[in-house]
């Protein structure tokens, strides 16, 4: 009987190539679609579970409202914080730290070694990150070394880790371990383990581990450093909610001093280091992380998808039954039982899944590099087919496109009566026609809101993109400034400058501990002279000098900008001279947290801040204009502009004409090489670094836009089916209508009225939906668009346009048959 029914499908499929071919296109589709967004999906969802202590694994993050800015969460916290909860909580099992290396050393960082040959090999820590951190990170996060061992690897000061990929760099196949490599020139560590590069589905982020015993015994009781990662393992089977109980004695313990002398609050929370991909958007992250939102968006759209060429099928199968009918009925009257025309019906409904199901396999094999390069991870590999997940979501995909999509088909076709359908008096309910007309409706309201919402999205990122950020980001070429300092340093890189700008290309150069685009991580309290320290408001510092202002071309509000002489040393020991009075500048968002009425009434007043251990004072000399340092997602900060006479120099930003770069480039690297020869060149440009923030918005920007159009095509595709059918029922209606003056054009547009009438009702419903939901999305940036008509209209219209085109070329050629060929058996 099976054998029977399949040879029966085979020829239906056959005889009826069109219906066949849409149907599977649709699904294939769909189905291609709903897999590489679920593995997506479950990639992002993955992350740190990997870990076997994962359940009992969490990192202690701190709020404050330290700086008048309300409470903020650092992903930081104090170094004394793990020690002291594994000596005051019983609960905890035991605890590791990390550190970025630019919180401890400079942000320039680079290690060389020199090999038997003599080759120096260098590494620059701005392309392969570095952290300090304990040897329990290993064991807390299961970070296996192919080389050393796992116990004594960090144990001792000045020793480093490698990755897998970083060694074979440096030491080739060389043994690395107790090798000697140098860390700027200055010190040394030795290497006394490698371990396998880090999977992309962890937050940490680290190719080289420098022992965290390298910072010496004040690591355990510094409690005014909140730039450290703290991690605590707690004992099997305890409740975490208990032990954040615990956190507010702990911080009073610790920190109640520090808090009065302030004026601050501060909490201390646990978050389970499995959330902290998704769930976790705090000050210093240790990498860039997603959004659990974005997510259960791509799992609609994945659903909406599959679900259009679902309903293609369900809609497709129903609209063909009038054909099918006279088959039924004969069927019927020579014995067939209606169980077995069901069976003959979901057979066929499961052989077009089975075949669309084996199409996208092969689809996502050939997609695998594509869609890496589009994520920007490594998600699908040929081991993927290995895992029983994918292999569950396919057989739900077959079961519920096999069965459910064609139950209703099935059911339908197989209740006709045979005596009304063999005597010609068989007619569709109106029950199935509404139905078929709600699966319509249903498919396009969809494909409108994900193109509409995906207009509006992409015109969001590429508002923060082509917004004035308000310095100029064209043409500024960023270098790594020198990173050997001596007491020559500062005058070398004056010289450098002024070296630079003798080549007509170059416009100006600025040297600073920070660049547009990079987190200034360097915060702490600004306030009037006159106020108490409860008055206190957070701002960041940029260590700059006298062309900044010039080279960014930044605008001044008020006052004037640094002059050479304005150069203030911040390293003396003013806790035993008369303090010094430093001059600074303020951005426009620091004179108003301050509470003056405008910039020129900040001019020449005095203002206290604190710069390392000590409180200084300073003039007010100038007021800048706000500018976008960080994305456009952020408010603008407060800002304290700082002209050292030490050395404390990043990067050095060159603003170059937009032509001959590539020769500009060179004569830069060659005044560099000769001004500072043993120091690492490296460069980039400012406004790839700066969109490198939008990375993940572009990503998810592209993954909507892509899997819209799909949305579209597969909406298409069943109209196109559907008026093809439609077109074919109403071949002699059109003969008659023409017979009696119709003219073609009305012949035409008989079929695409119809449709496309459902089309609109669909936009209808879409467009109020997706401006709601939009509006509620862009509150999460403090700088957005706004949302106009027009961003719904044009793509209305393009869903309309295709929609169109995809019924007109049926109703046409309807249109243009001769009457006398449509109605002669009449």
């Amino acid at each position: 009987m099976l054998k029977n029914h399949i040879k029966i499908a085979v020829r239906f499929f056959f005889k009826n190539k069109l219906f066949t071919a849409i149907n599977v296109l649709g699904l294939t589709i769909g189905i291609t679609a709903f897999l590489l967004i679920t593995q997506y999906v479950t990639f992002e969802r993955s992350y740190d579970d990997y870990h076997t202590n994962i359940n009992d694994l969490y990192r202690v993050h701190i709020t404050t409202d330290l700086g008048g800015n309300g409470f903020e969460t650092s992903a930081t916290n104090h170094p004394a914080v793990a020690p002291s909860l594994k000596a005051d909580i019983p609960e905890v099992k035991n605890y590791a730290r990390l550190v970025d290396k630019s919180v401890i050393w400079s942000n320039n960082f680079v290690l060389s070694y020199t090999n038997s040959n003599g080759d120096i090999i260098k590494v620059s820590t701005n392309d392969d990150r570095l952290l300090l951190g304990e040897s329990s990170i290993l064991e807390l996060f299961n970070i296996p070394l192919e080389k050393g061992d796992l116990k004594t690897a960090l144990s001792e000061p000045e020793t480093i880790l490698l990755s897998s990929t970083i060694s074979k760099r440096f030491f080739g196949d060389e043994d690395p371990i107790g090798k000697t490599i140098k860390l700027n020139e200055e010190d040394s560590a030795k290497v006394t383990g490698v371990f396998e590069d880090l999977p992309e589905n962890t937050h940490l982020d680290f190719d080289m581990l420098v022992s965290f015993e390298t910072l010496g015994a004040w690591k355990n009781t510094n409690w005014v450093w909140p730039e450290f990662y703290n991690y605590i393992l707690l004992k099997p089977g305890t409740n975490p909610t208990q032990v954040e109980k615990k956190l507010s004695g702990f911080v009073e313990k610790y920190l109640s001093d520090i808090m009065a002398e302030h004026g601050f609050e501060a909490k201390m929370a646990l978050q389970p280091v499995r959330d902290i991909h998704l769930k976790s958007h705090y000050r210093q992250e240790l990498s860039a992380n997603n959004d659990e939102s974005t997510l259960v968006f791509l799992i609609i759209i994945a659903l909406f998808v599959i679900g259009i060429a679902l309903m293609n099928f369900v809609n497709l199968s129903t609209a063909k039954s009038l054909e099918r009918a006279k088959e039924v009925g004969i069927k019927k009257v020579i014995g067939a039982h209606r169980n077995s025309l069901i069976t003959q019906f979901l057979c066929e409904s499961l052989i077009i899944n089975f075949v669309a199901v084996l199409i996208a396999i092969a689809l996502v094999n050939l997609l695998m590099t594509p869609f890496n390069n589009l994520v920007g991870l490594r998600i699908l590999t040929f081991n993927m087919w290995s895992e029983l997940g994918i292999w569950m979501i396919i057989l739900s995909i077959f079961l519920i496109g096999g069965l459910l999509a064609g139950v209703y088909p099935a059911f339908v076709l197989s209740s006709f009566r045979p005596i009304q359908v063999l005597k010609g008096k068989f007619h569709q309910s109106s029950k199935s026609n509404a139905f078929r007309k709600g699966l319509v409706i249903a498919q396009f309201t969809v494909s409108i809101a994900l193109i509409s919402g995906t207009f509006v999205v992409y015109n969001q990122f590429s508002f923060m993109q082509n917004q004035d950020l308000g310095f100029n980001i064209d043409h500024s070429l960023v270098i790594n400034a020198p990173i050997y300092r001596d007491s020559t340093t500062v005058d070398k890189v004056e010289a450098f400058k002024k070296e630079l700008l003798r080549n007509p290309n170059i416009n100006g150069s600025s040297i600073t501990n920070s660049v547009p685009g990079k987190t200034i991580t360097t915060v702490n309290n600004i306030r009037k002279e006159e106020d108490e320290k409860a008055a206190s408001v957070g701002v960041n510092y940029l260590y700059t000098d006298h062309t900044f202002l010039e080279t960014y071309k930044v605008g001044l509000l008020a006052g004037r900008n640094f002059r050479i002489e304005d150069r203030t040393s911040y390293y003396s020991d003013e806790a035993f001279e008369t303090p010094k009075l430093h001059r600074v500048m303020l951005n426009a968002s620091a004179v108003k947290k301050l509470g003056f009425s405008n910039p020129k009434t900040a001019i020449n007043k005095k203002v206290v801040f604190k710069e390392g251990p000590i409180d200084r004072r300073a003039e007010i000399i100038g007021v800048v204009e706000d500018y976008h340092h960080e994305s456009l997602k952020n408010n603008v900060n407060g800002m304290v502009f700082i002209f050292s006479d030490g050395y404390a120099a990043t990067y050095l930003t060159s603003n170059i004409n937009g032509e001959n770069v590539n020769a500009t480039v060179t004569s830069i690297k060659e005044s560099f090489n000769k001004f500072f020869p043993g120091d690492y060149f490296n460069y980039f440009f400012l406004d790839e670094y700066f969109n490198r923030q939008y990375q993940a918005d572009l990503k998810f920007g592209m993954i909507c836009m892509l899997f819209s159009i799909l949305a579209i095509i597969i909406a298409a595709l069943g109209l196109f089916g559907l008026g093809s059918h439609m077109a074919l029922q109403k071949v002699k209606e059109i003969g008659v209508r023409k017979v009696l003056g119709a003219t073609v054009l009305q012949a035409v547009i008989l079929i695409p009225k119809e449709l496309l009438s459902l089309v609109m009702l669909s936009g209808v419903i879409a467009i109020p939906i997706v401006y709601f939901t939009l509006k509620a999305w862009l509150q999460n940036y403090a700088f957005s668009i706004q949302i106009g008509l027009w961003m719904f209209i044009i793509p209305f219209l393009i869903v309309l346009t295709v929609a169109t085109l995809s019924i007109s070329l049926q109703s046409i050629k309807t249109a243009f048959i001769n009457p006398a060929i449509s109605l002669k058996d009449e």
